[in-house]
């Protein structure tokens, strides 16, 4: 069944924060038909449900399940069994549901992107990016922070942190650790505030920042409950035309139209090798027919997030506002080529009902893979993580656990807890490691004579015309911070570069 509408210049897969922006600013061009398809409810944020409107997020799947994939699993090392692996759906996707974590990438992260073959995704040329999606709450002056944004970034004063906010802060300080405002400032390491999406104390999630404005365009659609199977060809296999849903349903591009699949680092792989694009061995697993050889799926990369929890009493924890973390320490573990800010430590007012402290691997060397086991769309890949299986991860975990017992030895943190802190050995992290919903690198940006790479430096699939992959899976290497922004810097970029190239 072929849809009756008009064709679409662009058909945006994904309605979570890169298809959001990419939608929105897309749609700017009043000449362009876009169409935004999400496989989870359209659900509008004035029908968010109250746990996730302010400072508080739940991970409870069952407890809200239209802002949830479901079925998918991981596992997060090769010792422990598969648990649910856990990506938001519906419209504004996890950025409705996730922990407001709002840290950019640093600047040697551009820099290695670019010798790994993503030219032109140097800091100094996504730095106006960053600035155009944000307006900064208490930077909006500083010459790389932005003002009027899509985006709020907004950071707790601290006469409203909770009590392991503060024993925290004044811990590290105790221990030396240099303090900075600002997280986000190009050079930024320490201990600074927690920046998030976050204004008048309620949750802005990417739809809310550009979905909704944008609604009342003539040229932009957005269609909920429609699940993408995969691409379309045209005979020659080299030209995609379309979109075919889960239900059979095929929605046609215009001539010279693409599509840009933007369902995420787990997600948008799937399509792509349910389209007959990935590697043999996962093809013919499927019975795909291949349309080009590359290696969707490989080389998975995660930030682990390890939870430590203390002897602190629930009273003694609690934030004013229900928040969990308020403040970070960044640092350089100086432990093998993993560069600055590679690490990050972090007070837990009481998220998983465990006050204490949790560890950030923010570059990680182990790789993991998606393993495609179902031509289901709703089944989706395996996420085998493999974290904290390559020496340099395992190695600066044990360092920053010696930290954390420096940490809550120190008067002021231990003058919050009601009994001893028994902190697990390095070799007992693995089962109190989790994933952090960041998992990127998935269709590689690169150089297209590098046989790691999936999308050239405009994002575009190599071997076929009119697809992109625009998201967190293109990342050539997961960024030293949370995902959100540096995604919707992707999608700003990418949005400019494709409305120039389209007139």
């Amino acid at each position: 069944m072929v849809t009756p509408s008009t064709d679409w210049d662009y058909i945006v897969v994904g309605g979570g924060a890169a298809g959001s922006a990419l939608a929105t600013r897309i749609s700017e061009n009043s000449a362009a038909r876009v169409l935004l398809l999400e496989a989870g409810k359209d659900i509008r944020p004035a029908d968010r449900p109250q746990n996730f409107a302010g400072r508080t997020f739940d991970l409870d799947m069952a407890a809200q399940p239209d802002f949830w994939w479901h079925g998918l699993e991981t596992r997060i090392h090769p010792g422990l069994d598969p648990v649910p692996f856990q990506a938001g759906r519906g419209v504004g996707g996890t950025s409705q549901v996730n922990g407001l974590f709002s840290i950019r990438g640093v600047r040697d992260d551009f820099d290695r992107w670019v010798a790994r073959g993503a030219a032109g995704w140097s800091f100094d040329e996504v730095l106006p990016y960053y600035r155009k999606l944000e307006d900064d709450h208490d930077f909006p002056d500083a010459p790389y922070h932005g003002r009027g944004g899509p985006l709020p970034v907004y950071r707790e004063p601290q006469e409203d942190w909770g009590g392991v906010d503060l024993a925290f802060r004044d811990a590290a300080l105790g221990m030396g650790v240099a303090w900075h405002d600002d997280a986000n400032a190009p050079d930024s390491t320490g201990l600074s505030p927690f920046p998030m999406h976050l204004r008048d104390g309620k949750r802005v999630a990417a739809n809310d920042g550009y979905l909704e404005p944008a609604r009342g365009r003539g040229n932009l659609t957005v269609r909920g409950e429609a699940l993408v199977d995969s691409v379309t060809f045209a005979p020659d296999r080299s030209t995609v035309t379309g979109v075919r849903l889960a239900g059979g349903e095929t929605v046609p591009l215009a001539p010279g139209g693409e599509v840009i699949l933007a369902a995420g680092g787990t997600l948008s792989p799937a399509v792509l090798v349910r389209s007959g694009i990935g590697t043999s061995p996962d093809l013919r697993r499927l019975g795909v027919e291949q349309v080009v050889e590359l290696p969707v799926g490989q080389e998975l990369t995660e930030h682990p997030f390890i939870v430590l929890a203390l002897p602190i009493p629930p009273d003694r924890a609690a934030s004013p506002f229900g928040r969990t973390v308020n403040v970070t320490w960044r640092y350089s573990s100086g432990l093998g080529e993993t560069g600055f800010n590679d690490m990050m430590i972090i007070p837990n007012n009481g998220w998983l009902n465990t006050p204490g402290v949790c560890i950030w691997q923010m570059h990680a060397v182990s790789r993991g893979r998606l393993v495609f086991t179902s031509r289901d769309p709703l089944a989706g890949p395996f996420v085998e993580m493999r974290m904290l299986t390559d020496q340099s991860d395992a190695l600066r975990a044990k360092d920053a656990l010696e930290r954390v017992g420096e940490l809550v030895h120190q008067p002021a943190f231990r003058s919050l807890l009601a009994g001893r802190p028994e902190l697990p050995s390095a070799e007992e992290l693995p089962r109190v490691t989790f994933a952090s919903h960041h998992v990127a690198t998935t269709a590689r940006m690169g150089s297209p004579d590098d046989a790691t790479t999936v999308v050239d430096p405009d994002c575009r699939v190599l071997g076929v015309e009119g697809l992109r992959v625009i998201d967190q899976s293109v990342m050539p290497e997961v960024i030293r911070g949370n995902p959100l922004l540096t995604v919707l810097m992707l999608a700003e970029r990418m949005a400019d570069r494709i409305k120039a190239s389209h007139g």
